[in-house]
């Protein structure tokens, strides 16, 4: 097991988890170890006025005093925005926080920036994350001429719901010898914009950095394509993104295109 994934799914934590179990389960026992809550998102309608509004394709809050992030001198797209205070489920390393921002470059795909660190922004960097304790104080930001083809969209909230690890990731809480998966239909992990549940891997386990790291990575949001608000960046891929448990400033991406 590479050590990133597991201090991920819990191998890092004190107590440490109970051991992966070998052999065959009992249905309720696998579906047990397999599901985490995710909370989706749906993105159809057009972004209303409201600032503290959960959107995509529009960034519509700032601290006083920020500048809109750039990259090599020039200004970055603003990916999406997420209200954590509205969100009926989130994952514990987010608890801290009540809104997350995130931009990107036009040629992030070329060159992505696997972690960031929130606390020394770096002109560089392919993405930008910027994350609140609180929504007090926060202004409209002044955005600088980005010419972002992406069409804000507004952020619906559906209901929480399981979501399980598939193949990719499954080996790390049961026996994939000894139990077959695909063998039942509830056994699937949503690809879908969420916050939480498992990543809904299309090529391989998340790797957040090519770099050894001692962090513990916690995986906290997936974000699809979104062809409503203009965004195919990733085609029928992913991003994954992490936060570190050791240092809450760092935050990782994996992008996995199809």
């Amino acid at each position: 097991m590479f050590g990133w994934l597991k201090k991920m799914t819990g191998g890092a934590r004190k107590p440490a988890p109970p051991p992966v179990p070998q052999g065959p389960l009992p249905e309720a026992d696998l579906r047990l170890a397999m599901e985490r809550l995710c909370a989706p998102l749906i993105f159809s309608k057009p972004a209303n006025i409201d600032p503290f509004a959960t959107m995509f394709g529009a960034v519509r809050l700032e601290r006083k005093g920020e500048l809109w992030p750039n990259c090599n001198g020039t200004p970055m797209w603003p990916l999406c925005q997420i209200n954590l205070m509205q969100a009926p489920e989130r994952p514990d390393a987010l608890r801290d926080l009540s809104l997350i921002t995130l931009f990107i470059s036009a040629d992030h795909a070329r060159a992505p920036t696997r972690i960031i660190d929130t606390a020394k922004p770096d002109s560089s960097d392919t993405w930008a994350l910027r994350s609140y304790s609180t929504l007090e104080g926060l202004t409209i930001p002044r955005a600088s001429a980005h010419g972002s083809p992406l069409l804000p969209r507004l952020g619906e909230w559906a209901e929480p719901g399981a979501d399980y690890a598939n193949h990719d990731m499954a080996g790390h809480v049961i026996d994939t010898e000894a139990n077959d998966i695909h063998a039942y239909d509830w056994c699937q992990t949503l690809a879908i914009t969420k916050l939480g549940g498992w990543p809904a891997t299309v090529q391989s386990e998340p790797w957040w950095d090519y770099q050894s790291t001692t962090d513990t990575w916690d995986f906290v949001l997936q974000i699809e394509s979104e062809p409503k608000a203009g965004w195919h960046g990733w085609g029928d891929g992913a991003a994954f993104i992490a936060r570190s448990r050791e240092r809450p400033s760092l935050w990782a991406i994996d992008v996995q295109f199809t």
